[in-house]
């Protein structure tokens, strides 16, 4: 069955990236949430896909006190996630003002994660920065870790492949019925993003996709509800 994540919790529906984002992603159906995670200037995990605000201050120069109360620790966003399985994307991009080559973010997302008791399995943690990625991987290998990739498709297999990774998040638009059947024959998941419309999530589902990441995870589930 191919599960739901929702991008940035019900992001339509609520301000994305937020505690309430996440509650509601469940209620609308959602299997799990996608989130994105960069730190403050404290080193604190917070949530929050730009590295700058609306304001334009950088999330990274400014420590927890100061930033917006809407913008979630890693601590409260995940409480918010409930019993979902969460997708944690690492923000930590070379193109990125607040790139880290020390990869903290690493560091600090893993304190967070050995806090709980949850089974491994239910985390999934991924990233567009290979290096970043495949050092989460390296230290808690028994956690699900996800290549992302924005451009040509068979070069970012070839690396979730080549680096161990369970699975591979291309954009839905890059993916060809046979790149998904390469894909699982070699054993790696395909978690495809961010397709919120309802004649491309059928097509997604019945090519057989591991996951979508969603926009509208109520379209989604309507969809996959209908094609059982």
């Amino acid at each position: 069955m191919t599960l739901i994540f929702a991008h940035r919790g019900a992001r339509l529906a609520a301000p994305e990236n937020t505690e309430v984002a996440f509650q509601l992603a469940g209620e609308l159906g959602a299997d799990g949430i996608e989130l994105d995670v960069r730190l403050s200037a404290d080193g604190v995990a917070v949530i929050h896909h730009d590295p700058h605000l609306v304001d334009g201050r950088e999330v990274h120069a400014l420590e927890l006190r100061a930033l917006p109360h809407s913008v979630p620790t890693l601590h409260a966003g995940l409480d918010a996630c409930g019993s979902l399985t969460v997708n944690i994307e690492l923000k930590n991009s070379r193109y990125d003002p607040a790139y880290d080559s020390d990869l903290a973010v690493v560091h600090r997302v893993i304190e967070e994660l050995d806090t709980r008791v949850d089974d491994p399995s239910r985390w999934l943690v991924s990233s567009f920065d290979l290096e970043t990625l495949n050092e989460f991987h390296r230290l808690r290998p028994e956690i699900p870790t996800a290549f992302l990739t924005s451009r040509k498709p068979e070069p970012g297999l070839s690396l979730a492949v080549e680096h161990s990774h369970s699975a591979w998040h291309p954009r839905w638009e890059d993916l060809t019925p046979e790149l998904l059947l390469a894909a699982h024959d070699l054993g790696i998941r395909v978690n495809v993003w961010t397709c919120n419309e309802p004649d491309d999530l059928e097509r997604l589902i019945n090519w057989g996709v591991d996951a979508v990441i969603t926009d509208a995870p109520d379209v989604a589930r309507s969809v996959r509800d209908r094609l059982r």
